[in-house]
């Protein structure tokens, strides 16, 4: 008797919950489709350039969703490589920073790759692109982003218009940057970190950084270095803006950085060993290009500190943020130290820190007697 209201109360939540289900499921199966739209719409926001995504897979469990095969094009189809292009973008929350009170997000990028172009005009260029890409970021992963991995990456550099044309490039890069909201709740000045390693041309690149990454004013302490770079694979970019090529060579480059309170400090050492400009038997049917070669490996050869036999310098800068102030005299007179005096140590110096980047009282000897030549 009193079974059948029990039975058509019962048949009303199966009702209820077999519809709510059917409305997940239809909201799942369509998730991705919106996304994708969505993420299209946000990639035409960024300001001469048009991007755009192939299709997003959604991982609801682990709250993810991954982008694949993302494209970042400058309008107007002059140049013939995207700005930025990747295989896979994975956007999801971090679980790790959860453990410390933190509902962060992170990225992980496969295969990205970037190509900065050097044109005769604006439209043949893409050397930048505007700060729009980080408000489209933002809307893309709404969480704060605490964690970016980049894995097999590419950096070209290249000229489409010169002679010969240019095409230098970095791959295999690795990057990982760290507690970039500081999820982790550090207490030190510096509590984000950046690791990075590449291949360049037969040699290794690395870069270690600290830094703030929520101050908006700059303030990191980095170290990188560039080894063992066969210089003889640059020759296209030599040909091209310096009209002559090299035989033989090996190009290291060791710079240390540090900024904070609106100022930077550091140092660049640049140093190129066994290096060999000309090549008679190549060149001997273009005397002028012989010619210039000959005052090029003269000029090395005077510079060059012949019991390392290698040609170095350092480049010291230091003002502020916005314009680093590198005095060409000190440059000068570094060139001749080595030349003539030592050699430097092709290796970081750990001379520069986050303690010293404000310090800017410190000046050589050249930079005061060039002060001094300035006054009346």
């Amino acid at each position: 008797m009193f079974k059948r209201p029990f039975s058509k109360r019962k048949k009303i939540v199966w009702i209820v919950a077999g519809s709510f289900i059917i409305l997940l499921i239809a909201l799942r199966i369509a998730l991705p489709y919106i996304l994708l739209r969505v993420v299209n719409r946000e990639l035409t926001r960024i300001d001469g350039y048009q991007g755009h995504v192939e299709d997003i897979d959604v991982a609801l469990i682990r709250g993810a969703y991954t982008i694949e095969n993302i494209r970042l094009d400058k309008t107007g189809g002059k140049i013939p490589v995207p700005f930025f292009s990747a295989t896979k973008m994975d956007l999801s929350v971090e679980w790790n920073s959860l453990f410390h009170g933190a509902f962060v997000g992170e990225i992980v990028v496969s295969h990205p790759l970037l190509n900065f172009v050097k044109g005769p005009t604006e439209a043949t260029s893409q050397t930048q692109v505007d700060n729009d890409w980080i408000d489209v970021v933002d809307k893309l992963l709404p969480l704060k982003l605490n964690r970016v991995e980049i894995n097999d990456g590419e950096i070209h550099y290249r000229d489409y218009y010169s002679s010969p044309r240019v095409d230098i490039y970095s791959h295999a890069i690795q990057i990982i940057a760290e507690n970039l909201s500081n999820a982790r709740h550090h207490k030190e000045l510096l509590p984000s970190t950046v690791a990075a390693s590449a291949l360049v041309y037969g040699g290794t690149a690395g870069l270690k950084m600290k830094l703030d990454a929520l101050n908006r004013t700059p303030t990191f302490d980095a170290n990188a270095e560039l080894k063992n770079v066969d210089m003889k694979n640059l020759n296209d970019f030599l040909r091209a803006y310096g009209n002559f090529d090299i035989s033989q060579g090996t190009l290291g480059l060791y710079t240390e950085a540090a900024a904070k309170g609106g100022r930077i400090k550091g140092y660049t050492k640049p140093i190129i060993k066994d290096l060999k400009v000309v090549n008679w038997k190549e060149d001997k049917k273009k005397p002028l290009k012989l010619l210039w070669e000959t005052v090029v490996q003269t000029v090395a050869w005077v510079f060059k500190n012949h019991p390392k036999d290698q040609l170095a310098t350092r480049i010291s800068f230091e003002g502020d943020v916005k314009n680093p102030d590198i005095n060409v005299w000190y440059l000068i007179g570094q060139v001749l130290r080595n030349a003539f005096i030592q050699a430097l140590y092709p290796s970081l110096e750990n001379s520069v820190n986050i303690n010293s980047a404000g310090d800017d009282k410190k000046q050589t000897i050249l930079s005061n007697e060039f002060e001094k030549s300035k006054k009346p």
